[in-house]
């Protein structure tokens, strides 16, 4: 049987749904559903090839559990391989109840989507924030003109807003709530960033991680080629930044240090 737990060739199925082995098929079915919803392959027509190479992958995982999870026989004898070759983390899996604050109903899952994170402490409120950080893209390759969308992720995070750092020497565009944006290149490739932000029920600005995208607007093997020239670029530049900084804090403590062996002296003298 095929699947990855610790091992390249187990997987855990029950963690690639989010469901637990105890739930009824009707609740499998929901996860299923909504996992596939969100990696479908037609979701990421127009992104870059790793990316759609990843929707890909994880798509055939999800199929690949449901084929399983939801035929007794072959979840009988994966489970039953799950629990001799992994004992202490399927007594886990089968013990633990679902926190009652987060009990998870069929209907919820086919509306929202599997919870980001059950066993979150944050406020309700928080708990489903920057759900689907993501975006697609479409690019006129003759025109050179890129179309970025992040309308599927406003759906989910209606009080969100987004920027976009559509190259690494460009500067951010302002928060806004706007779903398309259309920009012009004339490099070989696009290393775009968005970022999110909410304002809780605290009034704080709070702040996605940031999401990168590689943007292939040439030659793919030439883009990437390019790609790797701009991050090993960008890493210099970091590495740069480090160095200063580690000699400013050694020049404030040498200074510092200079300071407290003039005082000890004048001490000293009294």
């Amino acid at each position: 049987m095929s699947a990855s737990l610790s091992s390249e060739r187990f997987k855990n199925y029950y963690e690639v749904l989010r469901v637990r082995p105890y739930d009824a098929p009707e609740l499998i079915q929901a996860a299923f559903v909504a996992q596939i919803k969100q990696w479908h392959p037609d979701r990421f027509a127009n992104a870059d090839p790793l990316t759609k190479q990843t929707a890909e992958e994880r798509a055939k995982l999800i199929l690949d559990a449901k084929r399983v999870l939801l035929n007794p026989a072959l979840k009988e004898e994966y489970d039953r391989e799950f629990q001799t070759r992994f004992p202490r983390r399927w007594e886990k899996l089968v013990s633990k109840e679902r926190p009652k604050q987060r009990q998870v109903t069929v209907e919820e899952l086919l509306k929202n989507g599997v919870p980001v994170n059950p066993l979150a402490q944050a406020a309700p409120q928080e708990l489903n924030a920057f759900r689907w950080l993501t975006f697609s893209t479409r690019v006129n390759y003759i025109a050179r003109r890129v179309i970025f969308n992040v309308s599927h992720f406003f759906e989910h995070n209606p009080d969100c807003e987004v920027r976009f750092k559509f190259h690494y020497n460009q500067d951010w565009t302002p928060f806004s709530k706007q779903k398309l944006y259309a920009v012009q290149y004339d490099d070989d490739v696009a290393l775009v960033e968005m970022q999110a932000r909410y304002v809780d029920s605290k009034g704080k600005a709070r702040y996605s991680a940031r999401v990168f995208k590689v943007v292939a607007l040439a030659d793919y093997d030439k883009a990437m080629r390019r790609k790797d020239d701009i991050l090993r670029h960008q890493a210099r530049l970091r590495n740069r930044l480090s160095l200063k900084l580690v000699i400013a804090m050694l020049g404030s403590a040498l200074c510092a240090a200079e300071t407290l062996a003039q005082f000890v002296a004048r001490c000293a003298r009294l």
